[in-house]
């Protein structure tokens, strides 16, 4: 009996036209208007946006705090892996004995790391910023 009275309500919720905004305008703003991540390039409807071109998208104070936080933690990140890179380059062309070449080979692994840890948080920035920006697009949108 539960089950019937269940079936009721629900098909009953279903046949009544929804008010607010149409189906259709919602998902043309959502394909349109909000940003994906696509690997290192960002795409809004059909423009393909690089990091640098994120600065004029992201409006709200918010979110050009957080880009510009993901922005120094990424010159931070190259910073590193470029000073590990040529640490490499010249462990290759110094001649050390083995202690030499196990401190090369340290110090590159930890700058290395430190490297990928920055980038990772730039990556968490930035990667809020998109979401807040997608948020505030969608609840805006919502909302009219």
């Amino acid at each position: 009996m539960t089950y019937f009275r269940i079936l009721v309500v629900v098909s009953l919720f279903s046949s009544v036209p929804a008010m607010g905004q149409s189906r259709d305008s919602i998902l043309r703003v959502y394909n349109n208007e909000t940003i994906y991540r696509y690997g290192s390039k960002f795409i809004r409807g059909n423009e393909r946006l690089s990091f640098h071109d994120l600065g004029s998208v992201f409006t709200t104070p918010g979110t050009l705090a957080l880009y510009h936080k993901s922005k120094r933690f990424l010159a931070v990140s190259r910073l590193f892996n470029v000073t590990s890179v040529a640490l490499i380059i010249t462990s290759i062309f110094t001649k050390t004995n083995v202690k030499g070449s196990i401190g090369f080979a340290a110090v590159t692994g930890a700058l290395g790391l430190t490297g990928t840890y920055f980038q990772t948080q730039s990556s968490k920035y930035i990667d809020r910023a998109t979401w807040e920006t997608n948020r505030t697009i969608l609840s805006g949108m919502l909302q009219q």
